[in-house]
């Protein structure tokens, strides 16, 4: 009932039009009731006054009824999916809108697939019975109260008669509950097999350089089978109760014609009268017997329902503040107090790290793969929150700062470059939206990207695929350098900004980079030394630490793990160089 509640709550703003189909609904239920009553004047009245005008009276009525019947029901149907409609709009906005406000820490925790289920196949769920369950669930006790009335007007003791078939039809309405546990698994099976349908596709590549077919295949078959199961269990609990209750419907129908029977030989009932009850009961009886269907889609719904729920229960982890501040103009000064930060309950990833980067300047971090580099500068933004100390921008700190504002002085290259399957002038102005050509181009130009942008069939406006598929990954990481130069942003966040390309593009970008960073307060994460051989400062992280700071040549001197790194890195260097020619400068020791 509490997911019932909360669901009814999305149509109260829709209040009016839930009301006027109400109206519409008794209404339609009381002229159903006038062409059995007509039959019944037919028989009583015109047949034996043998009366050929009453009974075309009676006739036209009949269709007068029917065609009224007809206005009213397609009003009341566009009625229904108008709000229905509405309300589905509503609940799939706000359930997208809570994932969009999300932190990463949630997408860490929950499968894209699974959420894509929730979006998609529960809603539709929720939209199949708000648009057709409700209503029918209505019409069903407006007929079934109408039709006992004008039964018990007609013979009282013939309509509790009539009755006695009630308590079986109510013994299967409660049998069919059984099906609610197979719902709330069938909806999570779905999602379950859109989440192995989704890694499938994403990583079709892989599976197929690595022969992997077969396993895939076997992988959605499990999951497909136990789909199929508790589908065969839930119909097979309906198997019971659908003709079960047109078991009782029947019985009920013969009672009537057998008792009814009686009475009319006895004077008690007019053959006009039975044949009215006889209507009157089969019209009651019928929508009873579509119970089950509804009972299904109800099911369904709130099964539905809850799973939408649990993600609209979900506390946001990262919000603003009351009262927190909009930053229009951002100097760029960085700095990190005592910042420790761990996932969950786990181990800590980042331990008492402190940090102080001037406007302007630029902060290196190099260490080796798992030190906490990519997780210290996703602090800076707020993808995620410290565990325990403070990120602070000019002095403020980042939970006191509007998010949005936040977000609006940074710009980001990160290590995996992301594209929407667009134009590529729709990816490079992703982040300004209001970009002109003229301002794009000279973004891809700094990007080093116009030339082989020039090249597409369509230039700018060359659709390069999901995930940007038809772009090698240098090109998609300097649309995604492009973009992020297009924003103008006070502090710049590079996160292995030059790792998907050769030598020759690398030192292009450097000289793009280094434009761009000119002024800019810059965090860059690299494992090419040549990237981050001129920051002002440099931290070396080892293990969630930093274990040492300082310029280039300092570290060089002082700090073992970062002369190891340049040692390594000459030698790449120098190798890369050699087979290139002498037109890429080498990294110096």
């Amino acid at each position: 009932m509490n997911t019932l509640t909360r669901l009814l709550r999305f149509v109260r703003p829709y209040w009016w039009g839930t009301v006027v189909t109400m109206v519409l609904i008794f209404a339609i239920t009381i002229l159903k009731l006038g062409p059995a009553w007509m039959t019944k004047l037919i028989i009583d009245d015109a047949i034996p006054k043998e009366s050929l005008p009453l009974v075309g009276v009676y006739l036209i009525g009949m269709i007068g009824v029917s065609g009224g019947l007809n206005l009213l029901g397609a009003v009341q149907l566009y009625l229904e999916q108008w709000v229905g409609q509405r309300v589905i709009f509503d609940v799939r906005g706000a359930l997208y809108d809570h994932l969009q406000s999300q932190s990463m820490s949630f997408y860490d925790a929950n499968q894209t697939g699974q959420l894509m289920s929730r979006v998609t196949n529960d809603v539709s769920q929720v939209q199949f019975f708000l648009t057709q369950g409700l209503s029918r669930l209505v019409t069903t006790f407006i007929t079934i109260a109408a039709n006992l009335t004008v039964m018990f007007w007609l013979d009282w003791q013939l309509t509790l008669i009539s009755l006695v078939v009630v308590p079986l039809i109510l013994w299967f309405q409660k049998y069919s509950v059984k099906v609610w546990p197979l719902f709330r698994k069938r909806q999570e099976l779905q999602a379950s097999l859109n989440v192995v349908i989704q890694e499938n596709v994403a990583g079709i590549k892989l599976v197929k350089a690595y022969g992997r077919e077969e396993f895939e295949a076997d992988r959605f078959n499990t999951v497909n089978e136990e789909m199929r199961t508790v589908a065969l269990q839930s119909w097979r609990v309906f198997g019971v109760t659908g003709p079960g209750q047109e078991f009782a419907t029947y019985l009920s129908a013969i009672i009537i014609i057998t008792v009814g029977g009686l009475r009319v030989m006895q004077g008690h009932l007019t053959i006009g009268d039975l044949s009215a009850f006889y209507a009157y009961v089969l019209t009651m009886f019928a929508p009873v017997r579509f119970l089950v269907f509804i009972n299904q889609m109800a099911l369904n719904a709130l099964a539905s329902g809850e799973r939408i729920f649990e993600i609209l229960d979900t506390p946001l982890d990262v919000m603003d503040r009351p009262g927190a501040v909009r930053l229009e103009h951002v100097r760029g000064a960085v700095s990190m107090e005592n910042v420790s930060f761990a996932y969950g309950k786990g181990a800590p990833l980042l331990r008492d790290i402190s940090i102080d980067v001037p406007p302007g300047k630029t902060l290196a971090l190099v260490g080796p793969s798992g030190s906490g580099k990519t997780t210290l500068v996703n602090l800076i933004p707020r993808f995620y929150d410290p565990t325990t100390g403070n990120v602070r921008i000019d002095g403020h700190d980042v939970r006191d700062i509007q998010v949005e504002a936040l977000r609006a002085q940074m710009g980001m290259v990160m290590q995996e470059t992301f594209l929407f399957n667009a134009s590529i002038r729709e990816n490079i102005a992703y982040g300004r939206a209001d970009a002109s050509m003229e301002e794009i181009e000279t973004a891809a130009r700094a990007a080093n990207a116009h030339p082989f942008i020039s090249e597409m069939p369509n230039g700018y406006d060359t659709e390069i695929g999901e995930r940007g598929t038809r772009l090698s990954g240098g090109q998609r990481q300097r649309l995604a350098i492009a973009r992020a130069i297009l924003v103008d942003p006070r502090i710049l966040i590079l996160d292995e900004a030059t790792s998907s390309v050769d030598n020759q593009t690398d030192y292009l970008i450097r000289q793009a980079l280094d434009t761009l960073m000119e002024g800019r307060t810059t965090i860059v994460i690299a494992h090419r030394l040549s990237t981050v051989q001129r920051a002002h400062q440099i931290a070396v992280m080892e293990a969630g630490r930093i274990t040492a700071r300082g310029t280039h040549s300092q570290l060089l001197r002082s700090s073992p793990l970062y002369a190891h790194l340049a040692d390594i890195q000459f030698q790449l260097a120098t190798e890369a160089s050699a087979s290139a020619g002498p037109a890429t400068p080498v990294a110096q020791r």
